[in-house]
């Protein structure tokens, strides 16, 4: 009896095995992402100016910038949760500001208007009172 449970988990194993295997590429095809995924793609690249809160999560270790987790957007009338806390870095907009940054906590919450500058950073152009 015993022999017979081993073999029949063994098989729900190896086949659970290469039903993962068989799935390796990405579920869905380049271009087609449900519409949530892309509405969070573009809204990471901050192509335009964009109003969002975040808490500060830690300081950048090389260069002068802040690590935030970012919770909420503004879409133009009202804040909206961002669907999950995101992290990343952002890049003071010049010293001053770094320097400002330099006397919070971790955990302060941050409203800032925040857009992808030539080279590729999310650059911090102004701080925001909350809302």
């Amino acid at each position: 009896m015993k022999l017979l449970i081993v073999c029949v988990f063994s098989f729900f194993l190896a086949v659970s095995l290469a039903l993962a295997q068989e799935g390796g590429g990405p579920a869905f095809p380049p271009g087609q992402q449900p519409e949530e995924f892309e509405r969070i793609i573009q809204q990471m690249k901050f192509e335009q100016p964009t109003r969002i809160v975040g808490r500060l999560q830690s300081f950048d270790g090389y260069e002068d910038a802040i690590w935030i987790v970012w919770t909420h957007v503004h879409d133009g009338s009202r804040w909206r949760s961002v669907m999950q806390d995101m992290m990343f870095k952002v890049l003071p907009r010049d010293e001053g500001m770094m320097g400002f940054f330099r006397k919070l906590t971790p955990g302060t919450s941050l409203h800032m208007t925040v857009q992808m500058d030539a080279d590729g950073n999310r650059r911090v152009l102004s701080l925001d009172e909350g809302a």
